[in-house]
């Protein structure tokens, strides 16, 4: 069945989780989850994961301006592969603790998020997840006994990045940053974080796949995201997901999975997404995203067939967001759209929809399959950037002229 561009497995809401609760039920499905926060009074089981592999060492260049290194770690013995790279990387990676609702942990009615994030740069710069940080303006940060206030420089929601700056000592070391180029699947990847509250605790897997998409409970996708077996639990949002020469390629942000744990399927935004942002958030630009502003389903065979549509590919239009780019360029959704809003979960969206609805094929002359390819065109785009969307209306093919209007910070 296709797959409507407004219902993917979403993300909670806020992501905010009390400190003394205990792990939520079991739920039919799969669920995404992020993985901060933890949790107490639960059982937890940790099994290792071992890998051998050649040390292959590889240089990226991140093309940001930023001081950090993008050489290999040197001096790594691949028969203790993991265990050299977490020995070298690991005092450059901080637990992050954003209290809410009070000014410190221990006042009544206070929630804490924790997280981790590493260090960048020789100024004191730490990467990680926008979610760890929520609103906090300022962050507890830890490393082992060292303690510092960091300041949030800037967060971008939408992309669930952030950079928290503190007075880190000159002997710290930036770890380097790699690319998700570096990759394929099977590659070696080591997650390294604060899962259950259990500091500076690493993992390894591999590389399950690359270049996923998921989607925020905003509508808002985010592609191109690393998938790991490596284990990641709640806390391990923010932190670094290194490859075998020991740079960051990803950070680690969620997990898949029916309990809130991990099951083996984890997902990190690649590092290149945060080093194209890196120069905005360190000078606490506002960072704006692309809109089209319509609501869609994947069309495949089945879909073809039941609503006899011309095209067995591309992303049918079931509605556009009111006064939105897409419905001032004159975009037309399926007049049905309101039906099926208020059908009940169960309900066949085929037998509802009229099929009248317009089916995007292509945009700036490159093919569209798949409401995943247009999102991933349209997210490379800035606001105020037109494009050319190829429409298939009443079975004729038409283009519709679009500009592309700023994510509305309500969604």
């Amino acid at each position: 069945m296709g797959r409507r561009f407004d219902e993917f497995d979403d993300w909670p809401g806020d992501g905010r989780r009390r400190r003394t609760v205990l792990l939520p039920s079991i739920v039919a499905g799969l669920a995404v989850f992020y993985v901060l926060g933890i949790w107490t009074g639960a059982a937890i089981s940790h099994s290792g994961h071992q890998a051998t592999v050649e040390y292959v060492p590889s240089v990226a260049s991140n093309g940001s301006g930023s001081s950090s290194s993008t050489t290999a770690i040197p001096g790594v013995d691949n028969t203790t592969l993991v265990t050299d790279i977490y020995n070298r990387v690991k005092n450059s990676i901080f637990t992050i603790t954003a209290v809410s609702g009070g000014k410190s942990a221990s006042d009544s009615g206070a929630e804490e998020d924790i997280g981790t994030g590493f260090l960048i740069d020789r100024n004191g710069d730490i990467a990680t997840n926008a979610h760890v940080v929520g609103s906090a303006k300022t962050v507890e940060v830890s490393s082992g006994n060292r303690q510092y206030v960091g300041r949030v420089l800037n967060a971008d929601k939408l992309d669930d990045l952030a950079i928290v700056r503190i007075p880190a000592p000159a002997s710290l070391q930036p770890l380097p940053l790699g690319s998700v180029k570096s990759l394929q699947p099977g590659s070696l990847v080591i997650a390294i974080g604060n899962p259950f509250e259990l500091t500076s605790s690493v993992s390894s897997g591999i590389v399950s796949g690359l270049n996923r998409s998921m989607s925020e409970s905003s509508g808002h996708v985010m592609n191109g995201m690393i998938q790991t077996d490596a284990p990641l639990n709640p806390g391990n949002s923010g932190g670094p997901l290194l490859n075998a020469a020991g740079q960051v390629v990803g950070i680690n942000t969620l997990i898949e999975s029916p309990i809130e744990g991990s099951i083996g399927i984890g997902f990190a935004i690649p590092i290149d997404r945060f080093i194209q942002l890196e120069p905005k958030l360190l000078s606490g630009q506002p960072i704006a995203h692309a809109w089209l502003g319509i609501e869609g389903m994947d069309i495949d065979n089945l879909m073809q067939e039941a609503m006899h549509l011309p095209v067995s590919s591309g992303v049918y239009v079931t509605e556009t967001t009111k006064d939105g780019p897409a419905a001032k360029a004159g975009l037309q959704g399926d007049s049905n759209a309101n039906k099926l809003n208020s059908a009940n979960d169960t309900a066949d969206p085929y037998t509802i929809l009229k099929g009248n609805g317009d089916i995007i094929v292509g945009i700036d002359g490159e093919p569209v399959n798949s409401i995943e390819q247009l999102t991933q065109y349209i997210n490379q785009d800035n606001p105020g950037q037109k494009v050319t969307l190829t429409v298939l209306r009443h079975g004729k093919k038409i283009t519709v002229e679009v500009t592309l209007g700023t994510w509305p910070s309500g969604h």
